[in-house]
């Protein structure tokens, strides 16, 4: 009986960027963004939250094409000089909203502040307790620390 020898094939995946997928994912993410500044403008931020699954969900997809590319820089070359150009256009778009969306957050987390820290200053303008001074006297005296959390942050 004689010994076979197995020849392995082995394929060479060939790895391609899909320009119209970008374009796509970066659109919708865009999309999703000015959505979310609509919110913040109108201080609905408890609503954001319905948006955050699909816009992690394009985040990663567009993530992994920049690894793509950053492994295999000559893929850029196969992309279509007008999808390039589309391409441009969109990221342009994006980071247009996505400036707006940065400040609105920046907003909304500084009303945020202010009002936890009204609320803080009225509670401890009214919250006062029994305490002896360094004289031994008992007197109100405001609480040293008062904590005030919200469920949700910005």
């Amino acid at each position: 009986m004689g010994a076979e020898a197995k020849v392995e094939e082995k394929k060479v995946v060939v790895p391609e960027v899909k320009a119209k997928t970008l374009i796509t994912l970066t659109a919708r993410l865009a999309q999703l963004l000015a959505e979310e500044v609509d919110l913040l403008t109108e201080m609905k931020v408890a609503k954001i939250e319905t948006l955050q699954q699909e816009k992690l969900f394009l985040v990663n997809a567009l993530d992994a094409q920049r690894k793509l590319l950053a492994k295999h820089p000559h893929l850029i070359e196969t992309i279509p000089s007008q999808d390039k150009q589309d391409l441009k256009e969109v990221v342009e778009v994006f980071n247009n909203i996505l400036a707006e969306n940065h400040r609105k957050l920046l907003l909304a987390r500084e009303v945020n502040h202010r009002i936890v820290q009204a609320i803080t200053d009225v509670v401890m303008q009214n919250t006062r307790r029994m305490a002896y001074n360094g004289k031994g006297i008992t007197g109100s005296a405001p609480y040293e620390s008062l904590s005030v959390t919200l469920n949700k942050r910005v």
